[in-house]
């Protein structure tokens, strides 16, 4: 008796995803602002819902649906509960960079309404990824940043 083909990989899947739908190989390659991209959300949908049943701690079909319920549907709700998905499983898969991009896009989504929960969120993407440019960008930009105050010399200090 033959062995049982393997199944495929959460990331096979995603690559096969990717190059049917979009024609690219990697998730950073996508670009809300195409429309071409955004239309090819629709081709994914379906089989990213089921990748993301079949292999529930793979953030990558989360992080992917999020970008597509955001750029294409306008649904930041959607969007939001997906990204918060994909930074759980990053988190405790301990993959902090991927985790801390996932905070930015969240934050990202809570300055049009929370601009506290925002910096919060951008503070813990900085926290757990000190070389995140986006992050420290934003938190600049929206003015998350308390400046130091000066501290002059006393003159019991000298």
């Amino acid at each position: 008796m033959p062995a049982p083909t393997p199944l495929p990989t959460a990331g096979t899947i995603l690559e096969q995803i990717l190059a049917d739908c979009w024609n690219v190989t990697q998730l950073r390659e996508l670009d809300g602002t195409r429309p071409d991209h955004t239309r090819a959300f629709e081709c994914a949908r379906v089989r990213l819902l089921a990748l993301a049943r079949q292999y529930p701690d793979a953030a990558e079909s989360h992080r992917l649906l999020a970008w597509g319920y955001y750029f294409t549907l306008q649904d930041e709700n959607a969007a939001r509960a997906e990204y918060e998905r994909a930074a759980q499983i990053y988190g405790a898969q301990g993959r902090a960079l991927e985790q801390a991009e996932m905070l930015v896009q969240l934050a990202s989504l809570a300055f049009k309404y929370d601009q506290t929960r925002g910096c919060a969120l951008l503070l813990q993407a900085l926290a757990l990824d000190t070389t995140n440019v986006r992050a420290t960008q934003l938190l600049r930009n929206f003015g998350c940043l308390v400046p130091t105050p000066v501290t002059t010399p006393t003159a019991a200090a000298g």
